[in-house]
């Protein structure tokens, strides 16, 4: 269930996010809306409010939603390295909130190597999300909840996997298709089952890596 969309501050999210969808309504290749916006719609518990809207791309259709975005841009577009991140990213206004454009994100940490794959993989998952007068394509659920794995992050992780397992039977393909074409240690794995109460889920992994080894 979506919180309330009366309260202020989630009008200044609405009021952002139809901005964004008139801007890009005509704009053909994929994207996908994420972060805070796109699990809200989704209807993951968070604790505040989303304070900025993030969508996310491949590198080149990153470059080309830029150009759709240059009148409210903040910022120069640069290839952040920093930390466990590599993404092409640049910032834009929105009403009050700032637009964050993502392209060619990859994260890796100690537990596992993980690479966004928008065109290919995770928009043909995508649900489509419609509120108001608004209609985008959501990041996946499957992705947030390994992204925030892989970031440490159990105020999100968790209210993720409480939603996913409300219907493990459509998270699940795409959840063992990112598992198979990334690289991650048992560890996160087998955490990863447990947090969706799916044991069968990790023993696919281990069969599926044994085959490929």
């Amino acid at each position: 269930m979506i919180s309330d969309i009366n309260d202020n501050l989630y009008s200044e999210v609405l009021m952002a996010l139809r901005e964004l969808s008139v801007r890009l309504q005509d704009f053909g290749n994929p994207w996908l809306l994420g972060g805070s916006c796109g699990l809200w719609l989704q209807g993951v518990k968070l604790g505040t409010p989303p304070r900025d809207v993030d969508i996310y791309a491949d590198m080149d259709d990153a470059v080309l939603l830029h150009e759709q975005l240059a009148d409210v841009l903040l910022d120069v577009p640069r290839l952040d390295e920093s930390g466990v991140y590599i993404s092409r990213l640049s910032h834009y206004r929105l009403g009050n909130l700032t637009l964050e454009l993502v392209g060619g994100f990859e994260v890796k940490t100690s537990d596992g190597s993980y690479r966004t794959e928008v065109s290919n993989v995770l928009h043909e998952e995508a649900v489509l999300g419609q509120l108001e007068g608004i209609n985008m394509f959501l990041m996946p659920l499957s992705h947030e909840l390994l992204f925030n794995l892989l970031r440490e992050r159990p105020d999100r992780y968790l209210a993720i996997a409480e939603v996913m397992r409300g219907s493990m039977e459509r998270h699940l393909p795409l959840l063992l298709k990112l598992l198979k074409r990334n690289d991650w240690n048992t560890h996160l794995v087998n955490k990863l089952a447990d947090l969706l109460d799916s044991p069968t889920l990790a023993e696919q992994w281990f069969r599926n890596r044994n085959c490929e080894a």
